[in-house]
Protein backbone atom coordinates (compact mmCIF):
# COMPACT_ATOMS: atom_id res chain seq x y z
CA UNK A 1 0.00 0.00 0.00
CA UNK A 2 1.31 3.43 -0.94
CA UNK A 3 2.54 5.74 1.78
CA UNK A 4 0.97 9.19 1.96
CA UNK A 5 -0.57 11.52 4.53
CA UNK A 6 -3.98 12.85 3.51
CA UNK A 7 -3.64 15.65 6.08
CA UNK A 8 -0.37 16.84 4.57
CA UNK A 9 -1.09 18.48 1.24
CA UNK A 10 0.00 21.47 -0.77
CA UNK A 11 -2.62 23.95 -1.92
CA UNK A 12 -2.62 26.99 -4.15
CA UNK A 13 -6.33 27.72 -3.79
CA UNK A 14 -7.21 25.92 -7.03
CA UNK A 15 -5.87 22.45 -6.33
CA UNK A 16 -4.62 20.15 -3.60
CA UNK A 17 -1.52 17.99 -4.09
CA UNK A 18 -0.32 14.93 -2.22
CA UNK A 19 3.01 13.14 -2.52
CA UNK A 20 2.68 9.35 -2.42
CA UNK A 21 5.40 6.72 -2.29
CA UNK A 22 4.15 3.48 -3.87
CA UNK A 23 5.20 -0.01 -2.83
CA UNK A 24 7.38 -1.92 -5.28
CA UNK A 25 5.35 -2.81 -8.34
CA UNK A 26 2.26 -0.87 -7.26
CA UNK A 27 0.64 0.82 -10.30
CA UNK A 28 0.15 4.59 -10.29
CA UNK A 29 -3.59 4.18 -10.95
CA UNK A 30 -3.92 2.15 -7.73
CA UNK A 31 -2.14 4.90 -5.80
CA UNK A 32 -4.47 7.50 -7.33
CA UNK A 33 -7.45 5.43 -6.23
CA UNK A 34 -6.18 5.12 -2.66
CA UNK A 35 -5.49 8.85 -2.34
CA UNK A 36 -8.87 9.63 -3.89
CA UNK A 37 -10.66 7.33 -1.42
CA UNK A 38 -8.83 8.90 1.52
CA UNK A 39 -9.82 12.37 0.27
CA UNK A 40 -13.44 11.27 -0.05
CA UNK A 41 -13.35 9.95 3.52
CA UNK A 42 -11.87 13.24 4.76
CA UNK A 43 -13.66 15.87 2.64
CA UNK A 44 -16.88 14.12 1.61
CA UNK A 45 -18.24 12.35 -1.45
CA UNK A 46 -18.47 15.52 -3.54
CA UNK A 47 -14.70 15.54 -4.19
CA UNK A 48 -15.13 12.38 -6.26
CA UNK A 49 -16.53 14.57 -9.04
CA UNK A 50 -13.49 16.89 -9.07
CA UNK A 51 -10.81 16.57 -11.74
CA UNK A 52 -7.99 14.27 -10.60
CA UNK A 53 -4.60 13.57 -12.14
CA UNK A 54 -1.30 12.02 -11.21
CA UNK A 55 2.32 12.53 -12.24
CA UNK A 56 4.99 9.88 -11.79
CA UNK A 57 8.45 11.28 -11.06
CA UNK A 58 11.66 9.63 -12.27
CA UNK A 59 12.33 8.39 -8.72
CA UNK A 60 8.96 6.58 -8.66
CA UNK A 61 7.18 8.99 -6.34
CA UNK A 62 3.69 10.00 -7.41
CA UNK A 63 2.11 13.43 -7.12
CA UNK A 64 -1.68 13.24 -6.98
CA UNK A 65 -3.58 16.44 -7.79
CA UNK A 66 -7.22 17.29 -7.15
CA UNK A 67 -8.58 20.40 -8.82
CA UNK A 68 -11.38 22.23 -7.02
Amino acid sequence: MAQFNIDSHLSNGKRLEWLAIPDAGEPADDVLGKVKQAAIDKFGASVFLNHWEHVVASNGHITVRMYA
